[in-house]
């Protein structure tokens, strides 16, 4: 494999793209293009706007630049937080970037595809877990296993190669993410403090003690260079998660001890309708506690820590396959879930 590398990132400004995309441009040697309908423009590498579920943008846009070799793709259709994505125009913006660079780019060597639990239809019923790579797709109605089969019958008998990365409940440190699990806790744990209240669960006494598990972002990053530069990755699909699930009731007691709270019993409520009637109790803290100014709606995206905490069974992915072929990376759920109440509060997003 060459180290001239060219490598176009799709979904660019997005968490999970822009993650890759820093990694890329700080690691070196991947010489990195974003692809966004509306690109970064401080972003520290070169982006392109482009409309990928426009065919004709796609090949007018891409199919010049002759010299990619790699192609991550983190793209997807507009969609609000735990809402069903297209899976019909999601594939077709998949195969409008193959059709513009596949036949035109002579060194292309891999294309790398960012799915997620989605394939094992975790919020779809429950299965034995750990989940295995090779275990069948328990959700048709996810683009996931159609992307999957439209990778897989363009690559047969070409020269380069695929991968397949599936995290869950994607955690970052950003404030200019909505959909981030532990911005919205922070901030529920916040507004709940301000009223006197216990720190209730809002989900179900079993989803309370069910177990879940995390992706840090920047690892994710990390995880989905490695299987696009080693060679025992090719076409294959890897889970990659903190690797140590947790149930909500071993961290919830944390979450409260950090917030000075006393921990309250699971309510079966859910956070959107918590936050459906607080916008102005949220717009006292932040003047009272001189925090930036945001909107409770707008900052976090409320219906995402539903979906994540509604599921009724243990989601647990098995991570035996990419240790065994070389990736070792892990991270510390709890320490990543405190790391990130102390980066809000740095930030002056909480008090």
């Amino acid at each position: 494999m060459t180290s001239d590398k060219k490598t176009l990132i799709a979904g660019a400004t997005g968490q999970i793209g822009s993650s890759v995309g820093e990694y890329l441009s700080r690691a070196g040697g991947w010489n990195p293009i974003g692809l966004a309908r509306t690109p970064d423009l401080e972003a520290d590498y070169p982006m392109i706007a482009i409309d990928l579920t426009n065919p004709e943008d796609c090949l007018s846009k891409l199919s010049g630049i002759t010299d990619i070799t790699h192609i991550l793709y983190a793209a997807r259709f507009d969609h609000y937080g735990g809402e069903l994505e297209s899976k019909d125009i999601n594939v077709a913006m998949l195969k409008n970037l193959i059709d513009a660079v596949e036949p035109y780019a002579k060194n292309l060597q891999h294309v790398h595809l960012v799915h997620g639990t989605k394939f094992y239809g975790h919020t779809i019923a429950k299965r034995s877990v750990p989940y295995r790579e090779e275990d069948a797709c328990g959700n048709y109605n996810s683009f996931y296993f159609e992307q999957q089969s439209l990778i897989e019958q363009r690559q047969r008998n070409k020269n380069w190669s695929w991968s397949i990365s599936r995290p869950h409940a994607f955690c970052n440190y950003r404030t200019d993410e909505p959909r981030n699990l532990i911005l919205v806790v922070a901030i529920y744990a916040t507004i709940m403090r301000e009223l006197g209240l216990p720190l209730t669960f809002p989900g179900t006494p079993v989803s309370y003690m069910a177990k879940t598990q995390f992706s840090w972002l920047p690892t994710l990053a990390h995880a989905a260079a490695w299987m696009m530069r080693e060679p025992q990755c090719a076409n294959q699909a890897y889970n990659v998660v903190n690797g140590d699930p947790k149930s909500w009731s071993q961290l919830w007691p944390l979450f409260a001890e950090y917030f000075d709270m006393k921990i309250g019993e699971p309510v079966s409520s859910s956070f959107a309708q918590f936050a459906s009637d607080k916008a102005s109790i949220w717009r006292s803290i932040t003047e009272k506690y001189n925090l930036i100014h945001t909107e409770l709606l707008e900052i976090a995206q409320w219906p995402y820590g539903d979906y994540v905490l509604s599921v009724q069974w243990d989601v647990i992915s098995d991570m035996t396959k990419i240790q065994r072929d070389g990736f070792n990376e892990r991270v510390d759920s709890e320490n990543m879930w405190l790391r990130g109440f102390d980066y809000f509060r740095a930030q002056r997003i909480i008090p």
